[in-house]
């Protein structure tokens, strides 16, 4: 039991590699259709990032999108370091992607910064207020967080079991992460849903400092 839970919400050890093929193989479309949803907002960032980047699908779509912007990326997990270095081992090489293991935190030596994505990590995030707090201070004056979730009734039944019994939070509505935002100082400037209305692929807020 909990092991779903556990192994997205941080793999590790010898069952560390699976999540990462499950999250490239279902969510490279995903990342992509994301990618360009924002891409229509921002404008040109110089510097962007993505917090719990996983196998790195959605870095290639960042670094692809985005071909003159230095790219950042953080994820706790050794294991899915190890993925998105092999999956983007061209511009590693290039210099214009750094991956880090480590948290928002990691990033702080390189703000002020223009973009940052956040891919199904809300669930995962224990104070999602000092979360959010964090990656605004990161944030340039204008600069913008994509936010990409799930609610929890669009999620697979085995999520839905095992993530509350990990200690991580699900969320009923779109009002209920919205406020997280206004309390950690961020402004909601686009919402979308992405995919059929009935069954999303996914939820998009995009916000920036208030």
């Amino acid at each position: 039991m909990g092991v779903v839970g556990r192994q997205f919400g941080s793999p590790t050890g010898s069952l560390g590699r699976l999540p990462g093929l499950v999250m490239a193989r279902r969510n490279a479309a995903l990342n992509r259709l994301l990618v360009a949803q924002v891409a229509h907002r921002v404008g040109s960032p110089r510097v962007l990032a993505e917090l719990g980047f996983g196998p790195g699908v959605g870095l290639a779509a960042l670094l692809a999108t985005f071909p003159d912007a230095e790219v950042l990326g953080a994820d706790p997990s050794a294991a899915l370091v190890g993925q998105a270095a092999a999956r983007n081992r061209m511009a590693v090489h290039a210099g214009r992607l750094r991956l880090m293991q480590g948290d928002v935190t990691v990033l702080a030596p390189f703000a002020p910064i223009d973009l940052i994505l956040a891919v199904h990590v809300l669930y995962f995030w224990s104070h999602p207020v000092a979360e959010l707090m964090a990656i605004a201070s990161l944030l340039r004056s204008g600069g913008h967080l994509a936010l990409g979730y799930q609610l929890r009734q669009h999620m697979p039944p085995v999520a839905q079991q095992d993530f509350p019994r990990e200690g991580h939070r699900l969320y009923e509505s779109d009002r209920e992460v919205i406020a997280l935002l206004e309390a950690a100082g961020l402004a909601v400037r686009h919402q979308a849903v992405l995919g059929r209305t009935d069954s999303p692929a996914s939820r998009l807020l995009l916000a920036t400092g208030a």
